[in-house]
């Protein structure tokens, strides 16, 4: 009656698959060089203008929220990468 479906017999991937198969390419590398940076230059960017503005000094800052940013920007990127969203 309908279009034929291809798909019947086969089960759906599950969301843990697809991301897995999405995560898994073996000519990227894992963790590139570069790939702490954008977290590194936001937690510095952070604690600069804490300082600059005297909210807070620069190195209390960087530690503490600026490990906090660095490491977020850092999964965040990590995933980006992983996930090669365009």
């Amino acid at each position: 009656m309908g279009a034929p479906r291809e798909h019947e017999g086969r089960r759906r991937p599950s969301a843990r698959e697809l991301l897995r198969a999405a995560l898994v390419d073996d000519e990227d590398p894992r963790l590139p060089w570069w790939l702490p940076l954008p977290g590194l230059l936001g937690a510095i960017g952070w604690a600069g203008y804490q300082a600059a503005t005297g909210a807070g000094g620069f190195l209390a800052t960087a530690l503490w929220p600026g490990a906090a940013v660095f490491l977020l920007a850092t999964l965040v990127t990590w995933f980006g990468w992983q996930l090669d969203i365009d």
